[in-house]
């Protein structure tokens, strides 16, 4: 039974207080909106289950203020080696550098993520975290969410304007929306072994060994960490293999003095690769493993969770202020689901290199991988783990450049916008990303020589920041309503324009638009089938109070 009765009483309802399920909470109360929480455990998890950790997820901690703790407790920069039969090395890989400000790759323990997580939405004024509280139903209308739960005070409802299902790849969210997976399980099974106290330091490579015999998976940590990870054979059975003493015969190679104290965890695991069919049902959306389900080789996994989560909390914020529109909505699963299928591809090719059994088979696989990366593209292309491609939001909130656009600039529109060190009028130098906020923003390169564009009203009305950005002292304070920022490495304050060009930078950080003054109105007009704050503005100026967010919808 999926239905409940209850009263709305919150913007969101989040189902799921996982890494996944608290960032999007707490963005959605950062931003303002009332948020309740709900979650079955009644403490944040002390077992390690994720572990490598993309520029992105920092760059999303970051705003939450939780990143340089993250970093205290994280390996950072870290790269991959492949080995093949009888452990010749295969390839060695290093992510290419960051854009955004963050190490591109780095190996991060789940535990101390998911404690600065809890700790601080249980402590946001703006959630109301129900821990313990298991969701029994699921239910909406045209006006709202209704989630029935049971706890140790007993039963109760909650309901809410929008729902967002969290609550991981059993989810009963997704089960109550009768939206099915695609997609296949493994048929391989894998033991994790998680280790503590495990003495010197490693390289910060997590090693990848196609031997051949038992394929295996080494992933350091620090402060004594270290993952192993086994594959199993069908005949084995998973009790044997776990049991304290086989763990340790297996574990004992990669820490001599290994005693059963310093095993964390020890679990067999089957890798699924499938897709949610859909992301959406109606006033209802799926994020995290709810959604996505992917091998862990390429350890994407859970960073895809976090850019869902960053995604849809933009988007639902907009339309709780009036401004976004059900078109807004309908990118989250067109901009998400797009990647989430990419990164499970990449996951499911990454395990077949490694799981090769057999001196036949692993030899072929291993003359094949030396072969091709002969061949200089291929080489550069493996190396630098161009196969873990970033998100490409071309299909979603993205606004396709005029012609009068520099070619650079136009290669912008659609992805991450880089975040150089920059420096105020004071002197003072930090990240881009702290002048940004947590809205719209707009960044108007300046030529030289030329007069800064005047803007339209509607960014106003949106709320955008406005920055300029120079790349020098030298250039003028003309608006006085734009913050001068100098970009002396010119990482955005590209040289050579000729007109001053424009940056239109979505909440996320992605950007959504590049423009002159010649193509401004028509990026307003086509931004405006997703973000509409002057139809509000009307309203309002009309005397009559703007219709509660998403009612139309």
């Amino acid at each position: 039974m999926c239905g409940s009765d209850a009263m709305e009483d919150f913007d969101v309802v989040v189902v799921g207080a996982g890494p996944v399920g608290l960032t999007a909470a707490l963005l959605l109360a950062d931003g303002g909106a009332r948020v309740a929480l709900l979650e079955a455990a009644k403490a944040p998890m002390d077992l390690p289950r994720a572990i490598s950790i993309a520029d992105e997820t920092f760059r999303t901690m970051d705003r939450l203020g939780l990143a340089d703790a993250l970093k205290a407790e994280s390996l950072l920069g870290t790269g991959s080696r492949y080995f093949g039969l009888n452990d010749r090395p295969l390839a060695s890989a290093t992510p290419v550098p960051s854009r955004i400000g963050h190490p591109a790759k780095s190996q991060f323990d789940q535990p101390v993520l998911e404690e600065l997580l809890w700790t601080k939405a249980r402590d946001h004024e703006g959630i109301e975290f129900l821990a313990g509280a298991q969701v029994t139903s699921v239910s909406q209308d045209s006006g709202g969410v209704m989630v029935g739960f049971e706890s140790d005070a007993g039963s109760g409802t909650v309901g809410g304007s929008w729902l967002v299902g969290a609550d991981g790849g059993r989810s009963f969210v997704r089960e109550c929306l009768g939206i099915d997976l695609v997609g296949s399980t493994q048929q391989e099974r894998w033991i994790v072994v998680d280790l503590l106290n495990v003495p010197g330091a490693r390289e910060p490579f997590a090693e990848f060994h196609g031997n051949g015999t038992r394929p295996y998976v080494l992933v350091p940590g620090i402060k004594g960490r270290l993952r192993l990870e086994f594959m199993l054979f069908d005949h084995e059975d998973p009790e044997i293999m776990t049991a304290p003493d086989k763990i340790l015969e297996l574990s004992r190679p990669f820490h001599p003095e290994l005693r059963t104290e310093d095993v964390r965890r020890a679990v067999v695991y089957v890798a699924h690769q499938r897709l949610a069919r859909t992301y959406r049902s109606g006033r209802a959306f799926l994020i995290g493993d709810a959604a996505h389900l992917m091998p862990p080789f390429s350890g994407q996994g859970l960073n895809a969770g976090l850019r869902d989560a960053l995604n849809l909390s933009w988007k639902l914020l907009e339309v709780l202020r009036g401004f976004g529109t059900d078109r807004l909505l309908s990118t989250y699963e067109s901009e998400r689901r797009t990647h989430a299928a990419k990164m499970v591809k990449v996951s499911r090719r990454t395990g077949a290199v490694v799981m090769a059994v057999g001196g036949f088979r692993t030899n072929l696989r291993d003359i094949a991988f030396r072969t091709v990366s002969l061949i200089p593209a291929v080489h550069r292309y493996l190396g630098s783990m161009r196969f873990i491609t970033p998100p490409d939001y071309r299909n979603g909130v993205a606004i396709k450049p005029g012609r009068d656009v520099d070619r650079r600039l136009a290669a912008w529109v659609g992805i991450a916008l880089s975040q150089p060190q920059v420096a105020d009028q004071d002197g003072v130098t930090a990240p881009l990303d702290s002048h940004l906020g947590s809205g719209w923003a707009l960044l108007t390169l300046q030529a030289e020589g030329a007069a800064t564009p005047g803007g339209s009203q509607f960014w106003s009305t949106l709320g955008a920041r406005r920055i300029r950005l120079a790349g020098t002292t030298a250039v003028q304070q003309g608006n006085s309503d734009d913050e001068l920022l100098v970009d002396a490495a010119r990482v955005l304050a590209v040289s050579g324009l000729a007109t001053p060009h424009t940056v239109l930078v979505r909440p996320d950080r992605y950007v959504a638009a590049v423009f002159t003054d010649h193509t401004e109105q028509s990026v307003i007009n086509e931004l405006r089938s997703y973000v509409d704050p002057l139809t509000v503005a009307l309203t309002n100026q009309g005397g009559k109070n703007a219709q509660h967010a998403g009612s139309d919808v």
